[in-house]
């Protein structure tokens, strides 16, 4: 069954046992799912205080031992007992109700190995929790607002062209080391930011980040950001790019590799962002830049290493592209997908 049939069947049934949840704190009201494995159905449940649980039915000589994957996930033993029935599952709980949608796609992938291996239904489990733990677990360190407002206008441009292709977090490789923070094809994109009211000043890391890509072309985009209570939070961003992605497992690893945690996303909601200037450059000669390309050419031998230095953007009346050029860009990124 397809990952988004899943998701939509897990939400329906936690939506409808929402609605008449147990008052109890130690009952669950439970559903079945059309997912079997050998020992049964698997359920949906819902607790006393709203939160959303998974229950892998469990063979008679499985045993679960309390276990807490990340502050949010919970994995432990739980009976459910009725006057005819008595039967123990693998119980998996998301304790924060802002990961729900994330949760979601934890379940789905879990009925989906459930499916593969009906036999090893626990197995399948573990697996799928193992995969995706560190992404429930909260970090100890949080970004700056720098990193906050370079982090936003990443994500801004993913969604430009998520908004294209839902494939298109496969183009976002600065997560990964990559000198270039989108790249696809023989096209590649530099995103810089700044929240300073003047300034046009970024910083630029490395004699490569302004190289072009062999036999390609590279642009930088520039935002000016202003810290507002009325702009848009990364949380609302990542949620909007999880519903425009065919692959929110992969989505989730680079932006964890950025630095964000999805778990940490309430430290966050009070860092809005609205966007005040925005412009595109193409990397060509007469832009201002430092890069290896230029030193070898110019026949200097480079015997340096971790060069950082500073470049002024150009102002708005040189070099950046029409709104028209954009788009044929993003087309490109987004064709270079396929090849």
């Amino acid at each position: 069954m397809p990952v988004a049939d899943l998701v939509q069947i897990l939400v329906e049934h936690w939506s409808a046992l929402e609605a008449d949840s147990p008052t109890a704190s130690n009952h669950l009201r439970s559903s079945e799912l059309p997912v079997l494995c050998d020992s049964g159905a698997v359920l949906a449940a819902v607790d006393s205080e709203g939160l959303r649980h998974i229950l892998v039915p469990l063979e008679a000589r499985q045993r679960v031992g309390r276990r807490v994957d990340g502050v949010n996930l919970t994995v432990v033993e739980t009976a459910l007992e009725t006057t005819n029935t008595f039967a123990r599952y693998a119980d998996v709980c998301c304790a924060d109700r802002s990961l729900n949608d994330l949760f979601s796609e934890v379940c789905s992938d879990i009925l989906i190995a459930i499916e593969g291996a009906p036999g090893k239904a626990l197995t399948a489990t573990n697996t799928v929790i193992a995969r995706w733990r560190s992404l429930f677990d909260s970090s100890r360190t949080l970004l700056g607002e720098a990193r906050l407002s370079g982090l936003f206008a990443e994500l801004w441009t993913l969604r430009d062209l998520m908004l294209r292709s839902p494939s298109a977090a496969l183009s976002w490789t600065g997560p990964g080391g990559y000198c270039h923070d989108f790249s696809a094809g023989r096209s590649a994109v530099e995103v810089k930011s700044t929240t300073t009211t003047e300034s046009r000043t970024v910083r630029i890391h490395g004699l490569d980040q302004l190289d072009a890509p062999h036999d390609g072309k590279l642009h930088l985009r520039w935002m000016r950001l202003a810290a507002r209570s009325d702009g848009t939070s990364l949380g609302e961003i990542v949620d909007e790019l999880l519903s425009l992605t065919d692959d929110p497992p992969s989505f989730l690893d680079k932006l964890d590799s950025s630095g964000f945690r999805i778990a940490d996303r309430n430290w966050y909601q009070h860092n809005r962002f609205v966007i005040v200037d925005d412009r595109w450059f193409e990397v060509d000669k007469s832009f201002p830049k430092l890069s290896l390309s230029q030193l070898t050419a110019a026949g200097i031998p480079v015997s340096v290493s971790d060069v950082e230095y500073s470049i002024e953007i150009p102002d708005g009346s040189y070099g950046s592209l029409s709104s028209g050029a954009i788009e044929d860009l993003i087309e490109k990124l987004v064709e270079g997908l396929a090849g």
